[in-house]
């Protein structure tokens, strides 16, 4: 991507001068592909125009340069192509391999410890958060940066003393919940909805954030950033791939997890029936318990309530019956 991005610039002067010898440059150098490839879509059409009208200006390009300048810009437009393409087809390669691991952990709290790891070194990321939200409430809880600089400490230092955050209808990170999807920010300190005590505590350029929510309800958000690209929506595609398979693999953790426990207690009351049933069939057969069981269970039945005086009842009844 960067030798893109110096290629595009230079054949951007080279265009330029070649239409407008004699004019400053239009365009100032340009660090993100994107852009560059959309400033030479602009020249290829002149270019191309100038090509369709048979036009040649004295002491300007000929005919043959002008064609040559426009093969070089399909050809780097070509390029770009690929490169993006084969880009998110690498990217989504090293997703998968990198949340392999992820699949054999059954423990939910060690999956919330390598989260933001994983972030890190099998989406491409320089840094990422993880947060929770309980009763929206947005609360920053863990971190992970390939350099573990001065203000990296700062800002672990942030959350750990952070008040909890409300999810107002301002935030972001409040549109998200609604939406069920990622998030875009190129410039965090010009965007009302970015909450800028975390940009001010983080030094945040620009980010991508997804929401986890593993049963359809978002539990938290993963943030991630560059210490000096700008993000792009591939790294938020990205980003919103491996919060959905996190998500799908933390339920799992977590369901093992309750079913190990369930089985447990099963375990603990079978073996209670267990001991009874073992106690009943080895408990010794004694006459005398048997002779005092037979003598303190009643003979006959209880005398029922008697007739009242008078009653009719004699008369219908025979003394068995009464």
């Amino acid at each position: 991507r960067a030798a893109l991005v110096r290629r595009g610039r230079r054949l951007i002067r080279a265009t330029e001068e070649l239409l407008s010898p004699d004019e400053a440059s239009v365009y100032e150098d340009a660090d993100d592909l994107d852009v560059l490839a959309a400033q030479l879509d602009v020249l290829m059409a002149e270019v191309t125009e100038r090509l369709a009208a048979g036009r040649v200006d004295e002491g300007g390009a000929t005919m043959a340069q002008l064609g040559a300048a426009l093969v070089d810009l399909q050809a780097y437009r070509a390029d770009v192509h690929d490169h993006e393409v084969h880009e998110r087809l690498d990217r989504l390669e090293a997703l998968d391999a990198g949340l392999a691991p992820l699949r054999y952990l059954h423990d939910p709290d060690q999956l919330l410890h390598k989260a933001c790891e994983a972030v890190v070194h099998c989406c491409g990321f320089d840094r990422a958060l993880l947060s929770r939200v309980e009763d929206s409430i947005w609360r920053p809880w863990k971190s992970y940066a390939i350099h573990d600089r001065t203000f990296e400490r700062a800002f672990r230092e942030w959350m750990a003393t952070t008040p909890e955050i409300p999810l107002d209808h301002l935030l972001l990170e409040s549109e998200m919940v609604r939406r069920h999807g990622p998030a875009l920010v190129t410039s965090p300190e010009d965007d009302s909805r970015v909450y800028q005590p975390m940009v001010e505590a983080s030094g945040l350029k620009s980010y991508v954030a997804a929401p986890l929510m593993p049963t359809g309800r978002v539990i938290g958000f993963l943030h991630a950033d560059y210490e000096t690209r700008v993000v792009t929506e591939l790294d938020r595609d990205i980003l919103w791939a491996f919060a959905e398979a996190f998500g799908h693999i933390f339920e799992r953790a977590v369901l093992l997890s309750r079913l190990s426990d369930q089985r447990e207690q099963v375990r603990d009351a079978m073996q209670t029936v267990e001991q009874v049933l073992e106690d009943l069939a080895t408990a010794e057969i004694e006459l005398a318990s048997r002779n005092m069981q037979r003598s303190s269970r009643p003979s006959r039945l209880p005398a029922g309530p008697s007739p009242a005086p008078g009653s009719r009842i004699h008369s219908l009844l025979t003394p068995r019956e009464l």
